[in-house]
């Protein structure tokens, strides 16, 4: 570094001109005398150890005389920055709306490089590299388009079930009140886009077209009423006062057996009305239905056909059938009807099939 001062003949006036960018990548900073010298350039020379001397940088027109001071600092210069100032530039491809574009570049920044470029970015769009970071030699910058585009559907909404229990209806069986139905509403979604992919989308708004509505099942909870057997007579006493029964006369004709007490076909009607209705079917089913087990039983869950051996309200033939049903099919009418309703509906459909079948073959 060299270094030449001059003494101020009236008063030292100082001014600094600092960092001025010289072609050899240095800066200098001058110290001058007297403002009145800043005229003319000045060379600065460059010395064997490789520093520059006032003699060999030019000053922007500054006038240099034997007392001013001249301070040179290099400057740092990466490899990036070395070939922009050499005026070569470095060579990197963009891609953007899927097109590959080679590009050469003395910019400083990516963002100034893709400017000259005449790439125009969006707020949302993605770039592959960091905007503020020098291009480099062979890069491949990525430009990934953001968008937002708006798409309008129709969705389903499903019904809600509801259950509601009821002392009408017996244990397992249920009964529709209301049918459910599924609503539909007009939906609005806001999409959003890179390179026209869809990568996210939030609901904008909802117009309910038609509202669901809410099935209710009513479920049963009453317990069957039990059937009690009549008690079976006492045979007559014969009076002997010995207090012991009499041998048996085995000429003597044998005691009547104990009677059967019918049920009450009105209590059985009720409980198969509500196990018909539980499946959906209505009063036309209904009437064939009674029709048809009052030809069969009479509604009667003890009858016994004497000849085929066909037992109980439905008939079964034979009656042990029933035990699908429960295990107290013998006893229980509400055990019968439910096993004779999902015979009849297995085999004819509804009752009113199977009381057509009937009527033309007198059985079922």
């Amino acid at each position: 570094m060299t270094r030449t001062r001059r003494a101020l003949k009236a008063g030292v006036y100082t001014l600094v001109v600092g960092s001025l960018v010289l072609g050899t990548g240095s800066f200098i900073r001058i110290q001058v005398a007297d403002e009145a010298s800043l005229n003319v350039a000045a060379p600065v020379a460059q010395s064997q150890a490789g520093a520059s001397t006032s003699a060999d940088v030019p000053v922007l027109n500054t006038a240099l005389t034997g007392e001013d001071l001249v301070e040179l600092t290099p400057a740092s210069r990466s490899s990036e920055r070395t070939l922009l100032l050499d005026g070569q530039g470095v060579e990197f491809t963009i891609v953007v709306d899927g097109v590959a574009t080679p590009f050469r570049s003395d910019a400083e920044t990516l963002a100034d490089a893709l400017s000259e470029a005449g790439v125009s970015l969006g707020w949302d769009d993605v770039v592959s590299a960091d905007l503020s970071s020098a291009p480099q030699e062979g890069a491949v910058v990525t430009i990934a388009r953001a968008g937002t585009s708006y798409v309008t559907e129709q969705i389903v909404t499903p019904h809600e079930s509801e259950e509601r229990s009821t002392s009408q209806l017996l244990i397992g069986t249920t009964r529709v009140v209301q049918e459910g139905v599924d609503g539909d509403a007009r939906v609005t979604f806001a999409v959003e886009l890179l390179d026209g992919v869809e990568v996210s989308r939030s609901q904008a708004f909802s117009i309910t077209l038609n509202a669901p509505v809410t099935e209710i099942v009513e479920v049963g909870t009453r317990k069957p009423a039990p059937v009690v057997a009549a008690p079976a007579p006492k045979a007559p006493s014969t009076g002997s006062g010995t207090g012991a029964a009499p041998a048996a006369d085995p000429a003597a004709p044998a005691a009547p057996a104990a009677p059967v007490v019918p049920a009450d076909p009105g209590s059985n009607r009720a409980i198969a009305q509500e196990m018909l209705a539980a499946r959906g079917w209505g009063s036309e089913q209904w009437t064939c239905l009674d029709s048809l087990w009052q030809k069969e039983s009479g509604w009667n869950h003890l009858a016994k056909n004497r000849s085929s051996g066909a037992y109980g309200i439905p008939q079964s033939l034979p009656g042990s059938k029933m035990a699908s049903a429960g295990s107290d099919w013998q006893t229980n009418p509400a055990t019968q009807i439910s096993w004779g309703l999902g015979y009849i509906q297995g085999r004819y459909g509804t009752p009113c099939g199977a009381w057509e079948h009937s009527k033309l073959k007198n059985w079922y």
